[in-house]
C-alpha cells in the first residue's frame, strides 16, 4: 500500500507540473488559470514551503521538516507489528501513512516545496490546497484511529459481558 500511494503521489505530481503552469490558482488570471472540475473542486498549481497548512513557510523550515518526517517513519516503523496484528485495516492504515509521509519527503529533497493541487471550496470557506499525499497521510490516520477506538470499544464490551462469571467457590 506504501508503494501504491507514493507513486499516485509522484505520477499526479508528475502529471500536475507538465500540464498547469506554476501558480495556477485564481480564475482572474487567464494564462494561469486553474482546472475548474466542480464548483467546489479545482485542480491548481501551488508549492508549500512549510507544514500544514503553510505554517513556517515564511522560514527554511525544510530541513526540519524532512527530519521530523523520517523520525515519524521511525517510531511508526517500530510499533508496526502490533499495529498491523492487532488492528483489522492495520496494514492499511500503515501502507497510506508512509507512501504519503514518503511522498511529501521527495518533494521536500529534491524540490524547493511541496508541490500542492487539489483546492477544496466549502460555502464561505476555501480549504488550502493539498495533495495525495496528504490526504493518504490523513486517511492513514483516520482508518487507525477508527480502528483503534473500535477495538477498544470491542475489548471493553468483552469485559463487560463476562463480569462476574467467575465467582469464587465457597
Amino acid at each position: 500500500m506504501a508503494v501504491v500511494a507514493l507513486v499516485a503521489d509522484v505520477l499526479t505530481k508528475l502529471i500536475l507540473v507538465r500540464q498547469i503552469p506554476f501558480g495556477a490558482y485564481f480564475l482572474e488570471d487567464p494564462e494561469r488559470s486553474p482546472v475548474v472540475v466542480f464548483p467546489w473542486l479545482w485542480i491548481v498549481h501551488v508549492g508549500n514551503k512549510g507544514a500544514a497548512w503553510g505554517l513556517g513557510a515564511q522560514y527554511d523550515v525544510r530541513p526540519f521538516l524532512v527530519f521530523l518526517a523520517l523520525a515519524v517513519l521511525a517510531l511508526v516503523w517500530r510499533w508496526r507489528h502490533p499495529l498491523m496484528r492487532e488492528l483489522a485495516g492495520g496494514q492499511l492504515a500503515f501502507g497510506l501513512f508512509v507512501g504519503g509521509t514518503l511522498g511529501n519527503v521527495r518533494d521536500r529533497l529534491f524540490g524547493d516545496h511541496v508541490v500542492d493541487f487539489l483546492d477544496v471550496h466549502f460555502p464561505g470557506y476555501r480549504f488550502p490546497a493539498f495533495n495525495v499525499a496528504d490526504s493518504c497521510i490523513c486517511v492513514g490516520v483516520v482508518i487507525y484511529l477508527f480502528m483503534s477506538y473500535r477495538q477498544d470499544y470491542l475489548r471493553r464490551e468483552a469485559i463487560t459481558s463476562h463480569a462476574g462469571e467467575d465467582q469464587p467457590r465457597a
